[in-house]
């Protein structure tokens, strides 16, 4: 009995880290995407509250299928334990047009007090799950790990 049980689990266990894979490489071979950084640029500057530190994340998309629509993201879970994002709407990554390959979208991230200071996120990771969402297609549920490129730089014009 307790052998059929370790089975169940194992085999169980098995096709959840397939399944896992197999919706990450659905992401990676429609989607190229970045994760870029900023720190406020004055603690509290959104919440009043001067000891409060927070960013934000800029997931910069460019999709490889020209069929792909749009991204939905549902959930963002940093992989960092001094960093939280409360997501409190889905965010919405267009690609509208047929010559519109890049997007992007931002999400805000607070720093959890009780860390020390930190300073640099390069080579982080951001654990992000929701839809892509296809042109007379049913959407397909993804999640994937992307790793935090760089600082994010303002485009000069």
């Amino acid at each position: 009995m307790v052998t059929i049980v370790i089975l169940i689990f194992l085999f169980l266990g098995g096709y959840l880290f397939w399944r896992k894979k197999q919706l990450e490489k659905r992401f990676n071979r429609s989607v190229g995407m970045t994760i870029s950084y900023m720190f406020q640029e004055r603690p509290g500057q959104y919440s009043g509250d001067r000891n409060a530190r927070s960013g934000v994340f800029v997931f910069e998309a460019e999709r490889n299928d020209e069929k792909l629509k749009n991204i939905v993201i549902r959930k963002v879970k940093p992989l960092h334990s001094a960093l939280d994002v409360n997501l409190e709407q889905i965010l919405v990554i267009p690609f509208g047009r047929k010559d519109h390959t890049k997007s992007d979208v931002s999400v805000r991230f607070k720093v959890n007090r009780a860390t020390p200071k930190i300073t640099d996120l390069t080579g982080g990771r951001v654990s992000i799950s929701g839809v892509l969402n296809f042109e007379e297609g049913r959407p397909e549920s993804f999640t994937a790990t992307v790793f935090i490129s760089d600082l994010y730089q303002k485009a000069e014009a």
